[in-house]
């Protein structure tokens, strides 16, 4: 099933009926794209996990909010850009207290990103989306290397010494895997505008 598909329709109804299986389904549909969206402002797959909860929680309770104006992905991005805004602060406040540390420094500018992001969440679905199909036509080593690096935000070294392999040999790879998914975001990117 596709984002925007009149199963999907059908699914946020049931929802709305209190359907825990069609939202279920809506999640799973979902949470690929919610997830990278948070991901891209915060590291911690752990933080990312529990952001993606929220914003569901917070979806199901208020879907009788969504009204349709706005594909339902780009519903679920603006409650993700909220959460995510909401956690950024908490963390700028919690850092403001620890002097020197690198993250606090950082803090603030990842508010701003997120908080410039705001009218841009129809493209950053889009870039998503797109980067989710990018993903699947990864040969299945590559995809997995992706995974554990930058969704599981595992170190290099971590992956290199279970892997048998040289750091500098994954560092290629992972260099060369986000060339190749750059490149082909662009091109769906562009074929989709045309």
């Amino acid at each position: 099933m596709r984002p925007g598909s009149d199963e999907e329709t059908r699914l946020i109804e049931r929802s709305r009926g209190g359907d825990a299986s069609a939202f279920a389904h809506l999640v799973a549909l979902h949470q690929g794209r919610v997830r990278a969206y948070i991901g891209g402002s915060i590291r911690r797959p752990d933080v990312v996990d529990d952001l993606a909860q929220e914003v569901f929680l917070s979806a199901f309770r208020s879907l009788d909010s969504y009204k349709g104006d706005a594909p339902f992905g780009v519903w679920l991005l603006g409650i993700a850009r909220l959460r995510t805004l909401m956690h950024l602060r908490g963390e700028v406040r919690r850092l403001s207290r620890e002097s020197g540390s690198v993250e606090a420094v950082l803090a603030p500018f990842r508010v701003k990103q997120v908080e410039r992001d705001d009218g841009d969440l129809v493209v950053r679905e889009r870039e998503i989306s797109a980067l989710q199909r990018c993903l699947e036509r990864l040969p299945a080593d590559g995809a997995e290397l992706i995974a554990e690096r930058y969704f599981k935000a595992r170190p290099v070294a971590d992956i290199a010494r279970d892997l048998g392999k040289r750091e500098g040999a994954i560092r290629m790879t992972l260099l060369r895997l986000r060339q190749a998914l750059r490149a082909c975001v662009q091109e769906r990117m562009t074929r989709e505008s045309a």
